[in-house]
C-alpha cells in the first residue's frame, strides 16, 4: 500500500473581510466551494412527505443568504446556512476530490451562531455529488448538542444520526466546548468518526457500513439550521492522509 499526505497549501494574506466573499483571498488548490441544496438562494425546494420525513420548519425552503468561504494564516472561514438533514442537505461546503481510503482529522476553533440554534453544524462531510439530496457521512460538532455522526444512506432519503448505545459509548467531549478537534476515517465502505479535545485522545462518535463510490467529495461544512442567518465555522489544523494500492 502506497500512503500519500495531502498537506495544504498555505496563503499569504494581510486580511480578509467576513462580509464579503469576493475580497476573499482565494482557496489554496485542490479546495473549492459553493452553497449546496436548499443552501442556494432562490433553489426550489419540494417538500418531502410529513409521513416519512415529520414536519420540520427547514423542509421545502430554500436560504435567504449566500453562503462564503475564505482562507487565511492557515484558517479556514466558512460561513452557511440551512442544515445537512433530511432529504437535501443545505449549507456551505469547501471540497475537493478524493479516491479511496482516507484519515481527515481538523480542529473546529469557533463557531459564531447568530440564529442561536442548536442544531447548526461544523464538520467534515464526504459526499457522492454536490446534490443536496447526496448519499453522505458527516462527523459534525453543534454549539449545544455537541458531536454528531450521522449519515444519508440512499440518494434524498432520511439522514440518520447514530445514538450512543452500550456499543457506541456518550461522546466525552463536553457540550458547546471550543475548539474540538474532529476525524473521519474511511477504510472500503466503511465510516467512522471520532472527537477529541486535544488532538491526540479520540473517542468513538459513530461508524457505518454504506455502498459508497470509491470516488467521491472531502470537506469542510458550515449550516445555521436557519434560512436567514450565517454560521461562521473556524476549521484549522486539517490533515487530510489518502492511502490507495
Amino acid at each position: 500500500m502506497k500512503l500519500h499526505l495531502i498537506y495544504l497549501t498555505l496563503l499569504v494574506a494581510t486580511s480578509f473581510t467576513l462580509q464579503c466573499a469576493a475580497q476573499s483571498p482565494t482557496l489554496p488548490a485542490p479546495w473549492k466551494h459553493q452553497d449546496i441544496g436548499s443552501a442556494q438562494v432562490g433553489t426550489k425546494v419540494p417538500l418531502p412527505p410529513v409521513e416519512i420525513f415529520g414536519k420540520n420548519a427547514m423542509f421545502g425552503k430554500s436560504a435567504e443568504l449566500a453562503g462564503a468561504a475564505m482562507h487565511a494564516d492557515n484558517v479556514f472561514n466558512v460561513q452557511g446556512t440551512m442544515d445537512l438533514w433530511g432529504p437535501m442537505d443545505g449549507g456551505h461546503f469547501v471540497w475537493q476530490p478524493i479516491q479511496g481510503d482516507f484519515d481527515f482529522v481538523l480542529r473546529v476553533s469557533s463557531m459564531d451562531n447568530p440564529g442561536k440554534n442548536k442544531h447548526a453544524k461544523a464538520g467534515i462531510c464526504i459526499r457522492e455529488s454536490l446534490d443536496g439530496g447526496s448519499r453522505n457521512v458527516t462527523q459534525c460538532i453543534t454549539p449545544v448538542d455537541g458531536s454528531q455522526f450521522t449519515y444519508r444512506e440512499t440518494i434524498a432519503g432520511i439522514t440518520v444520526r447514530v445514538r450512543p448505545d452500550a456499543a457506541n459509548p456518550k461522546p466525552s467531549v463536553p457540550k458547546e466546548k471550543f475548539p474540538c478537534w474532529l476525524k473521519l476515517v474511511r477504510r472500503g465502505n466503511e465510516f467512522t468518526g471520532y472527537e477529541s479535545l486535544d488532538g491526540e485522545t479520540w473517542w468513538l462518535t459513530g461508524t457505518i457500513k454504506l455502498d459508497f463510490t470509491a470516488v467521491a467529495m472531502i470537506g469542510l461544512s458550515s449550516s445555521s439550521h436557519t434560512s436567514d442567518t450565517l454560521t461562521t465555522s473556524l476549521f484549522d489544523h486539517l490533515l487530510l492522509t489518502t492511502s490507495s494500492n
